[in-house]
């Protein structure tokens, strides 16, 4: 089933996940999973660098900030239509995390996916996260 947020953004989910859009934030689950993918949306206002140092320059910030310890670097890539960077990681209370930053510009969507420990379930995460798309 295909959603929207605003009037900039579509997504797909799985039949038996839910969505709840509220001003700020969207929330993303299977009611009967395992985690929850947390979304929260960004304007651009001044680009001082390029779309790809400006996204990853947040995610530094956010991992740094909540004191996450990444599996791996994180991973870039970019079509026209948007970019993506994303990456895995554990958080101090050794938890999974799941982050990925999808933008195109202005605009900027920022995911995590949290849960106790890495399951199959991050695959539909990642399935949903994909079929974000900017409609401008």
């Amino acid at each position: 089933m295909i959603f929207s947020h605003k009037d900039y953004l579509t997504y797909e989910l799985p039949n038996d996940w839910c969505s709840e859009d509220e001003e700020e934030n969207l929330l993303i689950y299977n009611p009967n999973g395992e985690g929850a993918i947390t979304v929260s949306f960004f304007n651009i206002l001044e680009l001082r660098e390029t779309l790809d140092e400006h996204i990853s320059i947040m995610a530094k910030k956010f991992i740094d900030q909540n004191g996450i310890i990444l599996h791996n670097p994180l991973i870039l890539y970019g079509a026209e239509t948007k970019t993506t960077l994303y990456g895995t990681g554990t958080t101090s209370d050794n938890w999974f995390i799941k982050l990925w930053i999808v933008a195109k510009y202005p605009k900027i969507v920022f995911a995590t996916y949290q849960c106790e420990k890495k399951t199959s379930e991050v695959k539909k995460c990642d399935t949903i996260i994909n079929s974000m798309n900017f409609s401008f």
